[in-house]
């Protein structure tokens, strides 16, 4: 605490000191009214807000003393204090801006220097990132901490050779090291490298034994080859109906509603009616299109989303471990953006969103099998000559879609069908997608895409509807 100059402020720092934080809190106050321009109090308020997790109130009180003095020259505890407080709220805006203050206060503090990195991550600002990285391993080259964030911030990227090379000296030079192993095995889990990814896990055990998160890993990659879903798609594959029937049944509290309806869908419609599940397969009921601009609004509109989609940064070509081929996927695009033109796309969506939700009894009950608030979340997808979305479904939402915003001149060819969204089941559906057009489906649908052979770009914004 700063006694500073007040006589009020002497006597809350002397409260505090003594743990009488209610007396502190009154004094330090009353040194904030008493002057306009002394910062003391106002400094020694955050700090004694903070020190009891009062997080909210250390933001308010930050913000007061932000009237009185510039951010660079409040002290770097309290900048710290409040990133800290920021986080614990998911107010990432305070915690970037206190952030982007401290990082070149503090050049050799690795900790603050991937905080930094991973809020950049977190809101898509990849190469800044990367920036801050890589000058903060020129002042400590042999931080494993900072190389470990620059190996995730390079495969976030999608530069995969040189994430795995500072893996693979992370895991050489730090042997015995749990973490660099660890983060290794994630990497490989995240390229497909399922093999190695294991070997990384098992090594994580012999360093510390019994580690449940390594453990849970290894179980992860055991299972995906043993676990009923295989099972059941196996007899899908082999037409043994009547025993994928029996499977699914017996295990529907242990799998994940969306990919036990996902396998449902494969089923014959008799099965799918002894499931339960017949409605939920209705192409023509659960397929919706929504117009989500009118005519006089489409083309800037439209416009102005493009321009936004080019210039999102964490747009990466064929991204690891999702299923866009020939093209770009971004991060994140629609959660907490500034851009007006998403903002008004997210109001736009939320209201299509929820209006198909209704009078969707299986949707309406996966909703209530799940905890938390439903929320949007989006990404763009910028497809390239012979692009295309390969099968998945979404299994952590509930209603997927995805809004088209710029379509090659060939897609208007309805025969050849390009660009088409598919539902490749058994009740298969295709709908030609068109400009400012959204489509909405169930997240367990499994859905694909025709590959294009234009030149022109394919744009959309795919989207997911999660609790």
């Amino acid at each position: 605490m700063t006694a500073g100059n007040t006589s009020n402020n002497r006597k809350g720092v002397q409260a505090a000191m003594a743990g009488n934080h209610i007396e502190a809190e009154n004094f330090f106050r009353q040194a904030i009214k008493e002057s306009d321009t002394a910062i003391e109090g106002s400094m020694n308020l955050v700090r004694l807000l903070h020190m009891q997790g009062r997080h909210a109130e250390t933001i308010r009180a930050f913000e007061e003393l932000q009237t009185k003095a510039q951010i660079e020259k409040i002290h770097p505890q309290i900048l710290y204090m409040v990133t800290q407080s920021a986080l614990d709220l998911g107010d990432q805006k305070t915690a970037l801006r206190n952030l982007r203050v401290l990082a070149p206060q503090n050049p050799k503090n690795s900790e603050i220097q991937c905080m930094l990195s991973k809020i950049l991550i977190e809101s898509g600002r990849l190469l800044e990132s990367k920036k801050v990285l890589e000058q903060a391993m020129l002042v400590n080259p042999d931080d494993p901490s900072i190389a470990t964030q620059l190996a995730i911030t390079q495969s976030e990227l999608g530069n995969y050779d040189k994430a795995e090379i500072l893996h693979k000296k992370l895991t050489q030079k730090y042997r015995n090291a749990f973490l660099s192993h660890f983060n290794y095995g994630l990497f490989l889990v995240n390229i497909g490298e399922r093999e190695r990814a294991l070997s990384c896990f098992k090594r994580c055990q012999q360093i510390v034994p019994n580690a449940p998160e390594a453990q849970e890993q290894i179980e992860k990659l055991l299972q995906s080859d043993k676990n009923c879903l295989t099972a059941i798609y196996q007899d899908i594959e082999k037409e043994h109906w009547a025993e994928a029937e029996r499977r699914l049944r017996e295990n529907e509290g242990l799998i994940e509603p969306i990919e036990f309806w996902a396998a449902v869908n494969e089923l014959p419609k008799e099965n799918q009616e002894k499931l339960g599940g017949i409605e939920a397969f209705d192409s023509e009921v659960q397929i919706k299109t929504v117009e989500l601009y009118s005519a006089f609004e489409r083309k800037k509109c439209l416009e102005d989303l493009i321009d936004t989609v080019k210039n999102t940064e964490s747009l990466i070509w064929n991204r690891a471990g999702k299923p866009t081929r020939y093209g770009l996927q971004s991060h994140e695009i629609l959660k907490e953006s500034q851009s007006k033109y998403i903002q008004d796309l997210c109001i736009r969506l939320n209201e299509a969103a929820r209006a198909y939700m209704e009078n969707k009894p299986l949707l309406q009950k996966i909703r209530d099998q799940k905890k938390g608030n439903l929320e949007l979340s989006g990404w763009c997808v910028v497809l390239k000559k012979g692009g295309h979305q390969k099968r998945h479904i979404h299994p952590e939402s509930l209603v997927s879609g995805v809004v088209y915003i710029k379509l090659p001149s060939e897609s208007a060819d309805e025969q050849k069908k390009e660009g088409n969204l598919v539902f490749p089941s058994n009740n298969m559906k295709m709908v030609t997608p068109k400009e400012g057009m959204a489509v909405l489906f169930p997240s367990y649908l499994p859905h694909e895409t025709v590959p294009i052979s234009s030149d022109d770009e394919r744009i959309c914004i795919a989207f997911n509807l999660i609790k």
